[in-house]
């Protein structure tokens, strides 16, 4: 981890050095003090030591685990990085300092000839510690001792741990039915087609039961093959290795062929050779002696080859000319907590293991916890708090085994069990804890594995409270503001996003939520995971959680605060550590986030979504290193006049907020990325003149429109996301020309004033990348064709809202030009009587919503239109009396819902009469619709809503 704080901090001195405060400052060295001389040498010097000893640190971090004294030599590295972050941030304050306020700049510098000289001394101390360590390092090294005790210590590793897979009973394995069915079905399949042996990978998180499932399914396979072999790679492996125990494999699996047979007399070569002992030299092969000799042994056999916990892509590449004959019977299976590992796998044949049903955890906590009694069932008195405990291992097998076992010791008590579950953390990652061995060890694999770059990333996840959603776009800003993100000539924000799927792919975030067209929108950590992520936090003071009154803030120094329940007492001593506080559950008033700020004037992120406060504290404006201000959904009123002081801000959300008016010193944020306004209705928040000259934004959203603004966003040209609303028919010409100039943009919204037409739409070139337009006010039919004429260069864009349009019968056609789109609503947006899709309309359309359309009585599909649809929603169509026409081609569509039609079409649908409308008696209506799984209407009875499912 001492990897990743130097890396970032190596970022962060490139940063202040490249800064324009330090800039100004260095072009007056000739004139200014020697102290500031000095200072800026100390921190190139520094610079320099930091960089030499990060490759040394990225092979210290392996060995840390092995070696007390280089963890020793990490954490003391560590610690000074921390220092000089320190000495860092408050150099790049005190130049901030000189760059604003009422006082000449003459007389700051001269109030800062201390400080330089304070800091310089600082760094130069650092430097001889730095040293220090390192000699330490040298003279203290324990790696000779350790490799001597290595035979001693040896023991319950993780490859033991898999090999004990085999022994598990199958009366024991819960919840895997489905996936052995599948697995055993790809291991029986005969493909004429296939010209190699196929590859099958089982993908999962650590402690899903990957090695178990596999496990199992081979012993019930192995015997139809002619070879077989289970062995467990690790991250670690040597390709001569692993080829020398797959071998030793093949041959202690075929132990009965190799006995010598009764015509061993007369047998050629090559059957002597297949059918001979474990080769004697095979320990001191090498590489291309054991390739030779496996793939001989193979040599017309079908056999089966199990990977077990495979790391990396070039496994496969490093064996495969020892197992890829020609014999396309043979399977070869991996398992992974690697995505990218599981595509090696054949197409569709890969799966991914998910979590416990709540059912079958039960069920795997009672066989384990009550193994001693006959029933195996959970006593009453137990129950309660035993459900909690089974709800807090998330369905991983396990966590759940692992508890059950240790409660299955424990005296039969509630507040027995009690006592457990709320130490459950402490089992969980304390060295002395029986479980630490079983479930942190194995879950500490994935988070050993992280490359650098991502590890920062993945424990600032764990400062969310625990089950909580986490926005895809909020904890992409928030891992860019906190400075964890590489440039690499892409935007840091697209950078991130590569990390975050990282993530995901090696299974250490779950995907908790989707948009409309399936691009997921939120993320979980897994229960067991963050309480590993928290330890190692708390561990490398990265960050702390304030859960409740039992958290412990005095003597930690950690970077990170997040705040889960209010604290009472909050100690104002200088807290110039932290660099981020993160507030929940309402859990911030307004003296303690004054007492925070008062205290910790090196904030870089600040985020107070949610929270009641209703103004912010002058302190506020005195952070000059803050990067990211989140007031989303709070009461907060008004931003400070002085807010132009945050010249380091990158972004400020003030969504949701009861804001109505920017400062004038918004325009003073020259390095403001993402400015998100509230969009409340019923508020026009005016950006201040000047607002355009933020020519660094890539979000601006939503802001009221003005003359000046329509004709001088056009400068805005980084642009991804832009919401705009207002808009006044006066406006159009200057607003479509400038949207035309915004090459970047990707998500736009533009909301007419009480929904004038928006015109003169054929000068509107929207711009190739756009993903997602929202429109709201009605369209000019005469220049809709022109606009029109561009939608089929339109690839990317994929959800489209139209409300209040106004389109008819001659209008509605053009839409079904644009060839991706994905998600439609049309929201009090047609005006015709009847909607017609066309055959070859719409062909990756998933979600259809129509709404509140007073005169639509007939919908038309033709055969072929739609054919992705999953959704059809048809809202407040009051005239609407049958179902649409042509509703039997739209053969993938899983969910019908009709809300408030016509009362012929209700009692039609309620009572299961014959007919589907007019034309159309002799066909039942519950033939056209009975493909359709999801079938509810919508209708008022006795003043309530009431909502039924067809059935």
């Amino acid at each position: 981890m001492a990897e990743a704080v130097v890396s970032l901090l190596l970022h962060n001195i490139g940063a202040a050095l490249a800064s324009e405060a330090t800039k100004a400052a260095t072009s007056q060295l000739r004139t200014r003090i020697s102290t500031m001389k000095e200072l800026m040498k100390d921190i190139s010097e520094i610079k320099d030591e930091l960089e030499s000893m990060l490759s040394f640190l990225r092979i210290a971090e392996r060995l840390k685990e092995k070696d007390e004294s280089t963890k020793i030599f990490i954490k003391q590295t560590r610690d000074l990085a921390f220092d000089i972050e320190d000495i860092i941030d408050e150099f790049t304050y005190k130049l901030g300092e000189e760059q604003g306020g009422v006082l000449p700049r003459a007389i700051k510098r001269c109030r800062n000839i201390k400080t330089w000289d304070d800091l310089s001394s600082k760094l130069k101390e650092i430097k001889i510690n730095l040293q220090n360590i390192m000699e330490r390092r040298t003279r203290y090294d324990t790696r000779g001792m350790e490799s001597e005790a290595k035979p001693l210590i040896a023991v319950g590793g993780s490859k033991s741990r898999a090999e004990l897979a085999h022994f598990v009973e199958e009366d024991d394995i819960v919840g895997i039915d489905k996936y052995r069915d599948l697995l055993l079905k790809w291991l029986k399949d005969e493909d004429e087609q296939q010209r190699q042996p196929m590859i099958i990978s089982v993908l999962g998180m650590g402690g899903l039961g990957m090695t178990t499932l596999v496990t199992h399914v081979y012993k019930i396979i192995k015997a139809t093959f002619d070879a077989c072999a289970w062995v467990a790679v690790s991250q670690s492996y040597e390709t001569d290795d692993l080829l020398r125990r797959i071998l030793k494999e093949f041959y202690r699996e075929d132990r009965e062929k190799r006995q010598a047979p009764n015509n061993i007399d007369t047998m050629d070569k090559r059957s002597l050779v297949e059918k001979r002992e474990v080769p004697d030299n095979i320990d001191t092969m090498d590489c291309r002696s054991l390739v030779e000799t496996i793939h001989t042994y193979l040599h017309c056999k079908n056999y089966v080859l199990i990977l077990d916990d495979v790391w990396s892509i070039d496994v496969l590449d490093n064996i495969k000319n020892a197992l890829l004959n020609s014999n396309s019977k043979s399977r070869i299976v991996l398992t992974t907590r690697i995505h990218d590992v599981a595509l090696l796998a054949n197409e569709n044949h890969m799966f991914e293991l998910k979590p416990l049903e709540i059912d079958d955890s039960w069920d795997l906590f009672c066989k384990n916890a009550f193994w001693k009694s006959a029933n195996k069932i959970c006593p009453p008195p137990l129950e309660q708090c035993a459900k909690k405990i089974v709800e807090k291992c998330g369905g991983l097998p396990l966590a759940i085994v692992s508890i059950a076992c240790l409660l299955s010791f424990r005296e039969q008590t509630s507040s027995e069990w009690e006592k457990v579950y709320k130490d459950l953390e402490w089992y969980l990652t304390n060295n002395e804890s029986k479980l630490h061995g079983k479930v942190h060890d194995i879950l500490k694999l994935s988070l050993d594995d992280l490359p650098h770059y991502l590890r920062n990333c993945f424990l600032y996840c764990s400062n969310f409270p625990e089950d909580y959603q986490i926005r895809h776009n909020k904890l992409i800003r928030l891992w860019v503001a906190e400075g964890f993100i590489e440039e690499r000539g892409i935007t840091m924000e697209e950078v991130a996003e590569d990390y975050l799927s990282e993530l995901v792919h090696r299974c250490l975030l779950q995907e908790a939520e989707w948009n409309e067209i399936g691009r997921v929108c939120a993320y979980r950590m897994h229960d067991i995971i963050r309480v590993l992520a928290l330890s190692e936090s708390k561990e490398l003071s990265f960050c702390i959680v304030y859960e409740h009154s039992r958290t412990i803030l005095q003597g930690y120094k950690a970077r990170r605060l997040s705040i889960l329940s209010n604290i009472p007492n909050y100690r104002t001593e200088d807290k110039s550590h932290l660099r981020s506080v993160l507030v929940f559950n309402n859990s911030m008033s307004y003296d303690l986030l004054k007492s925070v700020l008062r205290s910790s004037k090196f904030l870089r992120v600040l985020e107070l979504q949610g929270t009641l406060i209703e103004k912010l504290p002058s302190e506020i404006c005195n952070l000059f290193n803050l990067h990211y201000l989140c007031l989303r959904d709070p009461k907060i009123k008004e931003l400070p006049r002085s807010i132009g002081k945050l010249r380091n801000l990158q972004i400020l959300d003030t969504f949701g907020s009861e804001i109505e008016k920017l400062p004038k010193g918004i325009t003073e944020l020259q390095k403001l990325r993402h400015l998100f306004l509230s969009d409340n209705l019923g508020k026009n928040i005016k950006g201040p003149v000047g607002i355009w000259r933020l020519k660094g934004l890539q979000s601006l959203a939503t802001i009221s429109a003005t003359r000046k603004i329509v004709r001088n966003v056009e400068a805005l040209t980084e642009l991804r996301t832009f919401g705009i609303k207002s808009v006044r028919t006066h406006h159009c010409a200057d607003l479509w020309n400038s949207i035309t100039k915004m090459n970047h943009l990707s998500d736009l919204l533009i909301w007419s004033e009480d929904g004038q037409e928006l015109q003169q739409l054929g000068t509107l070139r929207l711009p190739l990348p756009i993903q997602e337009l929202d429109l709201e006010g009605k369209l000019d039919k005469n220049s809709l064709p022109e606009l029109a004429t561009s939608f089929g260069s339109l690839t990317n864009l994929t959800i489209l809202r139209l409300s209040y349009a106004k389109l008819d019968e001659d209008t509605f056609p053009y839409l079904q030009e644009l060839p991706s789109l994905m998600f439609l609503e049309l929201y009090e947006a047609y005006d015709g009587m009847k909607l017609h899709f066309q055959a070859t309309s719409f062909p990756k359309l998933k979600t259809l919503v129509i709404a509140f359309t007073p005169k639509l009585s007939q919908v038309e599909i033709e055969r072929g239109a739609m054919a992705s649809l999953n959704m059809l929603d048809l809202k407040c169509c009051p005239e609407l009396k049958e179902l649409p026409h042509g509703i039997e081609y739209l053969t993938t569509l899983q969910h019908l819902c009709i809300n408030r039609p016509a009362e012929e079409l209700i009692e039609l649908l309620r009572g299961g009469g014959g007919g589907g409308g007019e034309g159309d008696h002799s066909n039942d209506w519950r033939t056209r619709v009975r493909h359709i799984p999801n079938f509810t209407i919508g209708f008022i009875r006795d003043r309530k809503y009431v909502e039924e499912r067809i059935q």
